[in-house]
């Protein structure tokens, strides 16, 4: 196979990662993330051939001896790639920051809930100290 073959193939396989990296925002902006696990087979698989063409393109010397019209139409589909995994993992990390929070939260209200009472001067039951200790916390996910 030559060498511009090897660059149409990974410029096929950069298009489709962006697309389905563009679609994966698209389901974060619509707040869905869970949808996300019905393209990690196709996700893992592009992931896997895209390494492997990738690395027929490691050095710089490889990218110059192809015609300009070709290497300008990898650096845009690569482009285009990093843009959409750039939004892609902001997106992600927001969803992990709420995620995080809503747990603490609620293994907070448990530890809180399961907090022995505690009296004070008067007799009166007062509200014991935050967190006095750690709680297990399982979440189960319905799908």
């Amino acid at each position: 196979m030559t060498t511009a073959a090897k660059a149409e193939d990974l410029i096929a396989l950069t298009a489709k990662l962006a697309a389905l990296a563009e679609r994966d925002v698209t389901l974060l902006k619509g707040e869905r993330p869970a949808a996300l696990t019905q393209n990690d087979n196709d996700r893992a698989a592009l992931t896997l051939l895209y390494g492997k063409a990738m690395s027929e393109f490691k050095n710089k010397a490889a990218v110059a001896a192809l015609p300009l019209p070709l290497q300008k139409r990898l650096k845009e589909t690569t482009e285009r790639l990093h843009k959409a995994i750039k939004e892609q993992t902001r997106l992600l990390a927001r969803f992990r920051h709420v995620t995080e929070g809503l747990i603490k939260a609620i293994a907070e209200t448990v530890a809180a809930r399961e907090a022995p009472a505690t009296y004070g001067k008067a007799g009166y039951v007062v509200k014991p100290p935050a967190a006095p200790r750690a709680a297990a916390l399982t979440l189960n996910q319905a799908v």
